[in-house]
């Protein structure tokens, strides 16, 4: 009569002599989204550039009123001049980096049996993406400072006025001719040299007009200067670009540019109060 521990030993010998039972990978039935470890290169591909098409096509339907305005005066021909370098530097380097890293990422990714690279410092290397960007900043801060110092350097006016800011309209006066008004667009020749001392009588403001290329601050006791020759006839729209209070956003600028001729028949009827 066999005994119950040996009946014990039996069934547990048995039990560790089945071989162990395969887990197979949980797959839902259906049709599922594919992983990252399913999805093939080539999916992978068509995936990125149905992104970049859309990322595109949401940039063109954006709307980019403010991207660049047209340059109507010398000093906002300057600022696109470095603007657009500045532009075309940096997209260098930006594209050159992006493209190393997206042939180590091809070249150097994972594969079966590949034991990865290992290193702790490479002192060649960090001074040289060191020294790049240093260049870089060199190469702009010559035509940075050229412009700088073209827009400093205010010429003899064919126009002086004076820019007042207020919580939240601008004052504007014309000293020589003895004119003085407010909430109003603001009047001037074409192809006059416009020289602007622009100040406060309350809070910090900022008298910016796209177009122009400017953007001079308005401080309480202070005087700043800045010019301008507007090159073509029309209206131009600018707005305050200080946060100067509750209503910062409906302090809106407007400047009508005109004929020399209409800017005299301007004058005598400011003149007269009409």
């Amino acid at each position: 009569m066999i005994s119950r521990r040996a009946c014990a030993r039996s069934r547990g010998t048995r039990l560790l002599a089945r071989p162990p039972r395969k887990h197979l990978p949980y797959r839902p039935r259906g049709r599922v989204a594919r992983t990252g470890a399913d999805m093939t290169l080539g999916n992978r591909w068509r995936l990125l550039t149905l992104g970049l098409v859309l990322a595109a096509a949401a940039l063109w339907t954006a709307p980019a009123g403010a991207w660049l305005f047209d340059a109507v005066t010398p000093v906002a021909h300057e600022v696109r001049n470095l603007f657009w370098k500045a532009v075309g530097i940096t997209a260098f380097f930006f594209i050159l980096a992006e493209g190393i890293l997206l042939v180590a990422v091809l070249k150097f990714r994972a594969k079966p049996g590949r034991a990865p690279a290992k290193w702790h410092e490479n002192l060649r290397l960090e001074l040289v993406w060191t020294a790049i960007p240093a260049l870089a900043m060199v190469i702009l801060s010559g035509p940075a400072f050229s412009t700088m110092k073209y827009m400093e350097t205010i010429p003899k006016s064919d126009v002086q006025i004076e820019v007042v800011g207020h919580q939240w309209f601008w004052e504007y006066r014309y000293p020589k001719y003895g004119v003085v008004f407010a909430n109003e667009p603001l009047v001037l020749p074409v192809g006059k040299t416009i020289a602007a001392n622009v100040t406060s009588i309350d809070v910090i403001h900022s008298w910016f007009v796209p177009p122009f290329g400017i953007k001079m601050d308005a401080n309480p006791g202070r005087i700043n200067h800045v010019w301008f020759q507007v090159e073509k006839v029309g209206k131009y729209e600018g707005q305050c670009a200080e946060l100067c209070g509750v209503l910062h956003g409906q302090m809106f600028i407007t400047v009508n540019v005109v004929t020399s001729e209409e800017f005299d028949r301007w004058i005598e009827q400011k003149k007269k109060g009409v």
